[in-house]
This record gives C-alpha cells, sequence and structure tokens, in this order.
C-alpha cells in the first residue's frame, strides 16, 4: 500500500472527525478511537480541526457521496 500524503490523512483524519460530530458520538470509547487514528496517522487534533475548517465543504461532499452509496447498495 503507498503511503498516504500528509493532505491525504487530514483529509481521512477530518472525514472521521466530521462524521462524529454528526452523529453526537462523544463517548470515551469514541474518543480513543479517534485520538488513536490521530497517532497512527502521525497528527494531531488542532491539525485536522484547521484542516477541517478550511475544508470542511469537500469533507462534507466526500461524506455525502459515501453516503448516497451505502443507500443505493441497501436499497438493491
Amino acid at each position: 500500500m503507498p503511503t498516504r500524503t500528509k493532505e491525504e490523512r487530514l483529509f481521512g483524519a477530518a472525514c472521521l472527525k466530521a462524521q462524529l460530530e454528526k452523529s453526537g458520538s462523544s463517548g470515551s470509547g469514541v474518543s480513543s478511537i479517534y485520538q488513536g487514528t490521530l497517532k497512527d496517522l502521525g497528527l494531531s487534533d488542532e491539525e485536522v480541526t484547521l484542516f477541517l475548517d478550511s475544508q470542511r465543504d469537500q469533507v462534507e461532499e466526500a461524506l455525502a457521496k459515501v453516503s448516497r452509496k451505502n443507500d443505493a447498495k441497501m436499497s438493491s
């Protein structure tokens, strides 16, 4: 598997953070998963938050696209 760029890692982490925000998930288990993801990706929450603030439209668009794909699969 090719190494991801920092931009790609930030985008993935921002998608996770946005999805967690939307779901209202805030338990310690969710926090542990998010923090573990940041550690694995070599990112800080501050970096992800700044990225999400500047790229929220693209992140939301990607999440909506995945959601539509999943809805279509479930309807089949």
